[in-house]
């Protein structure tokens, strides 16, 4: 695929998040996918995933433990097989009413029309402080 394709790919991924349309998203992954959001094991949703499947757990942890407030895709690059997505998030944990407000950049790799890897950079303390009890 072209980078303008692979482009196309992302924004659909990203679209589908903004409708909360869990299954379009998780439409646009590789079956293998190789997933990581870096932090510690305080976040519940960090770490690494492989397979769609554990992939929709991913979302669905998301949505068992925070609100989302905000989150915005706020800027795409794409090279080859690679793009690159600046955003901002803001979530509030269900179970301690404390928020993160945080900059994030992700990178998708994808292969054969599909996001294959995919890694989130962001300020992880501020999102373990948020879930941290009292």
């Amino acid at each position: 695929m072209s980078a303008e394709e692979n482009l196309a790919l992302v924004r659909a991924h990203y679209e589908a998040l903004t409708r909360r349309d869990r299954e379009a998203a998780l439409a646009t992954l590789a079956e293998d996918v190789d997933w990581e959001v870096m932090g510690p094991s305080s976040i519940p949703f960090a770490g690494p995933r492989h397979g769609r499947a554990a992939v929709g757990e991913f979302f669905a942890i998301i949505g068992r433990t925070v609100e989302v407030e905000l989150f915005a895709a706020e800027r795409m690059i794409a090279e080859g097989n690679t793009v690159v997505v600046f955003g901002r998030e803001r979530f509030r944990v269900k179970a301690t009413g404390r928020a993160w407000d945080v900059a994030w950049v992700q990178v998708h790799w994808i292969a054969d029309g599909r996001i294959r890897r995919f890694r989130e950079y962001t300020d992880t303390a501020a999102i373990a402080a948020a879930y941290a009890a009292g």
